[in-house]
């Protein structure tokens, strides 16, 4: 079960035995094992979403604002463009102006969205077609700023991974490791004495509650695919 699918499941878990602690205080084992859980799962959830803002990170966000001043520099002279009245000039505008309006608003999106877009411009533009039109217009040094700048944002985002893939924390794995015997012992301590105690009706509900939640985030099988049953022939 991968880490957010089980911090779910012990979320959704751990909420309905503190309801339940809450609802039944003479229940001692419940109310100690739910105040041992919260702390280490909001541990865990910090090992979870925390992401170091550490130098990859300054680096990274530098390298998307050059990246997209490249882009801008370069979007900003197509436009310019648009006011020369030299026939040459504007069939050349006319043809590259389509190609650019298409990625004027991919600043906000995110790094992934923004870098497939100007690799797919710069992909673009590397055709002859364009080739001879940027040239043209004298904009070869400003496609190639965004080519490079490019490449710098994608070298320092997969150091950004790196560094976070050598932090695969130790700590998340330990503190799985002591939430899933706390979530264990719950479930069957819970399962014990719905069957001991069935005047107890509490402990049937808790039951069910917790196979409910669990069954949510349990991975399905694929169903079965039903084999055709041959048809006999009809007889004559």
């Amino acid at each position: 079960m991968e880490g957010q699918s089980f911090f779910q499941l012990l979320s959704d878990s751990l909420a309905a035995v503190d309801s339940f602690a809450k609802a039944n205080k003479t229940e001692l084992v419940y109310i100690s094992k739910t105040s041992v859980m919260e702390p280490l799962l909001e541990q865990f959830q910090s090992c979870l979403y925390n992401v170091r803002a550490g130098k990859f990170t300054e680096n990274l966000e530098k390298a998307d604002r050059e990246r997209d001043d490249a882009l801008v520099t370069l979007l900003f002279f197509i436009k310019a463009f648009s006011r020369v009245k030299v026939p040459a000039i504007q069939t050349v505008y006319e043809q590259l102006n389509p190609l650019f309006k298409q990625y004027k608003g991919i600043k906000p999106t995110s790094y992934e969205k923004e870098t497939e877009s100007i690799n797919h411009l710069l992909k673009q533009l590397a055709q002859s077609d364009y080739q001879s039109s940027i040239q043209a217009l004298n904009l070869t040094e400003y496609v190639q700023n965004l080519k490079a700048a490019q490449a710098k944002f994608e070298k320092v985002c997969k150091e950004r991974l790196a560094e976070q893939a050598g932090k695969t924390p130790s700590q998340a794995k330990a503190l799985r490791v002591e939430l899933t015997e706390l979530y264990e012992f719950l479930v069957d301590f819970t399962e014990i004495n719905a069957y001991a105690y069935p005047d107890k009706a509490y402990f049937a509900s808790l039951r069910d509650q917790l196979n409910a939640i669990r069954s949510r985030y349990q991975k399905r099988k694929p169903a079965k695919k039903q084999k055709k049953q041959k048809q006999k022939p009809a007889s004559k």
